[in-house]
């Protein structure tokens, strides 16, 4: 239910309202206060504002800056809105944007300066028809929508970036903190499934110092695949139940074309980058992936969160990137040339 209130005690909230002479009064009546007036300047057919303050200081807000201020709303007699009672008596913060239709009251709050206070008209009709809220049964056509303003801050957009960027670096750092926390501690739980699979299996594996671990099954020739070469792959994927997942020599999967990616450049999973470059041409391995370095607490179609991940893979190519050609030494420009020097 709106609360109703005096525009007068309105206007007590930000100056001293005018109080009528005691003199003139018996002394059993009680003074009757006198509600002030005020001088519009008429910013367009929707606005009207009067200074309660003109501090005339600067600077004035303008598009992108922060202001807090404290407001408030009413119409006939009725409370509309109060940035004390939304804020719990606090001051609100606005971000300035571009005013959004004529009557707009940042229209006038762009002529304030910290310090002062203002008093403004807003046609209703206006207003409720460029905003989402229904317009109430007790405000008419033709109707005026009073707000009382008090600007206390500006802070200039360039400080509102600034700060903004420092608190999404903040919260980007304390997400991948978290990351990484929850990251170790499965890693330590994947490590333990592992070395109990292996212990099932008889299979001793080579671990890097990452933590997955890997074993040659037949050795390539040549050198190591490195970062920047185009490899060319066959696999199969598998969970640690068994479960086959995805695999390019399966046709049960539909792509029996071998992959290729550029190794180190984050195209696959941490795994395949790190395990990929422990092979030469010719090379068949399998990797045991724990899920941190593979598709973590993702969940995708075939693959529950946080799966350890097996793959039997074949190096089938290594293709090393082609060096860009030498530059072409250009000749120094003779500066004794017969051209620039007089013939005798």
């Amino acid at each position: 239910m709106l609360q109703r209130i005096c525009l007068v005690s309105i206007g007590c909230l930000f100056s001293l309202a005018a109080i009528s002479q005691t003199t003139s009064l018996q002394p059993t009546q009680a003074p009757q206060p006198v509600q002030p007036t005020y001088t519009y300047k008429k910013l367009n057919a929707g606005l009207q504002y009067a200074y309660i303050i003109n501090k005339s200081t600067s600077p004035r807000p303008v598009e992108g800056d922060e202001i807090k201020v404290n407001m408030i709303m009413v119409c006939n007699n009725r409370l509309l809105f109060s940035t004390a009672q939304a804020n719990k008596g606090k001051p609100a913060l606005y971000v300035v944007n571009k005013p959004s239709f004529k009557g707009d009251i940042i229209e006038a709050i762009m002529q304030m300066t910290p310090g002062d206070s203002i008093v403004c008209l807003v046609n209703a009709d206006s207003l409720f028809k460029n905003t989402k809220n229904k317009k109430p049964d007790f405000i008419k056509t033709g109707d005026k929508l009073q707000y009382f303003i008090k600007l206390l801050s500006i802070k200039p957009k360039a400080e509102v970036q600034k700060e903004q960027q420092a608190a999404f670096m903040k919260q980007i750092k304390e997400q991948q903190a978290k990351q990484k926390a929850a990251e170790a501690k499965q890693m330590i739980k994947d490590d333990k499934d592992l070395q109990a699979y292996f212990a099932k299996g008889n299979i001793t594996p080579i671990k890097t110092t990452s933590g997955m671990y890997y074993t040659i099954k037949q050795e390539g020739t040549g050198d190591n695949a490195i970062a920047g070469d185009s490899v060319t792959m066959n696999y199969t994927g598998t969970l640690l139940n068994g479960t086959k997942f995805d695999s390019n020599e399966d046709t049960a999967f539909h792509h029996v074309a071998p992959f290729q990616f550029v190794l180190g450049r984050g195209q696959v999973i941490k795994g395949w980058d790190e395990g990929v470059a422990l092979l030469k041409q010719g090379s068949k391995a399998t990797f045991y992936i724990p899920s941190p370095m593979a598709y973590g607490a993702q969940n995708r179609p075939s693959i529950p969160a946080n799966s350890i991940l097996l793959f039997d893979v074949q190096l089938v190519n290594i293709k090393h990137p082609v060096s860009p050609p030498p530059p072409v030494p250009v000749k120094p420009i003779d500066k004794t040339d017969s051209l620039t020097t007089p013939k005798q």
